[in-house]
């Protein structure tokens, strides 16, 4: 069987248009890849903002109250226990001048 010049040519175009085609859906996906990573990356990196602000807002109120037990809280504490200021001398451990 002996095929025509013309149908070579055509058969030639369609497959280097496949091609084309292909590299081109190909082309098309690595950019939308691309962008979909972008978009993870940021995704996570506003994710682990929210979440740091979160944890030092806790750990603030954390420190708050700690320091409210303490005694070191603003002003307050240190009206309340004038011994806290000066550590308590042992007895017989003063000098007197």
């Amino acid at each position: 069987m002996h095929t025509s010049p013309i149908a070579g040519l055509g058969l030639a175009a369609l497959i280097t248009i496949t091609l084309a085609g292909c590299e081109a859906a190909e082309e098309s996906t690595q950019r939308l890849k691309e962008k979909a990573e972008h978009a993870a990356q940021e995704l996570a990196r506003e994710a682990l903002s929210d979440t740091v602000q979160t944890l030092n807002k806790h750990v603030d109120e954390a420190q708050q109250a700690a320091e409210e037990l303490l005694g070191h809280g603003e002003d307050e504490g240190a009206a309340d226990n004038p011994e806290r200021e000066e550590p308590a001398s042992l007895p017989g451990t003063r000098v007197e001048t």
